[in-house]
């Protein structure tokens, strides 16, 4: 089972408090509705439209086997960690994980892409992050310029469905933060400002070992809107 680096637990947090409607620690049934009354209250969709019932399927699947897998109906995040470590072991891309798991990027490709014309851009971007993710405004916008360039590759590079769920495998595989994936949720650029990054133990396939320090968590940063996200 290959070994999560600190940087892939940070990110791994994050998406598991994503699910975590109701902020009590466990992943269970009970989340699924808050999780997507957030969804409505992001998109503005009806719950009887078709991309409601689409979102609202694919995620009560991957309720169904998360719990199915972890033997649990109370999922914890060393549940989750365990999990993601199995399913991430050999993994070299969106193509090697289940297809319940390959519908997850396609899911919020959908969720961001607010006029549904099958491209991310950066507006979209800089609403997802200040809207959903909580990002104050002015860093939401310095955030989107970024991540907007980085996953274009300043614009050289569509920024479809093909290319976000590549974005999105590097936002699981990546065990350093200097890959397009950090920007998957825009909350993670205080992981690139810290001192640098040292190996503990030579390089394997397993893991790359980081330093983790203390984040200065400024109130509407980057630092602390992982926390934020369990209040919602």
């Amino acid at each position: 089972m290959a070994l999560l680096s600190p940087f892939q637990k940070e990110k791994l947090e994050y998406f598991f408090n994503f699910f975590d409607s109701n902020g009590d620690k466990f992943i269970e049934f009970d989340d699924l509705d808050g999780f997507m009354k957030r969804i409505v209250d992001y998109t503005g969709w009806k719950t009887n439209s078709p991309a409601y019932h689409e979102i609202y399927g694919v995620h009560e699947a991957f309720f169904e086997i998360l719990m199915e897998k972890t033997a649990h109906k109370k999922v914890t995040l060393d549940d989750w960690y365990k999990l993601w470590a199995k399913l991430i072991h050999g993994s070299m891309g969106m193509q090697n994980f289940p297809v319940w798991l390959r519908l997850l990027p396609r899911s919020l490709f959908r969720i961001k892409d607010r006029d549904q014309d099958g491209l991310i851009k950066e507006e979209d971007l800089t609403d997802f992050y200040s809207n959903f993710v909580q990002l104050e405004d002015a860093e939401a916008n310095v955030v989107a310029k970024k991540a907007y360039e980085l996953m274009t590759d300043f614009g050289r590079y569509p920024l479809n469905l093909a290319s976000y769920e590549q974005i999105f495998a590097n936002f699981l595989l990546g065990k350093t933060p200097h890959g397009p994936g950090r920007f998957i949720f825009g909350c993670f650029e205080h992981s690139t400002h810290r001192t640098k990054f040292q190996l503990i133990k030579a390089a394997n396939d397993d893991e790359v070992e980081i330093p983790v320090e203390k984040i200065n968590t400024r109130r509407g940063s980057t630092d602390i809107v992982r926390l934020r996200l369990k209040k919602v």
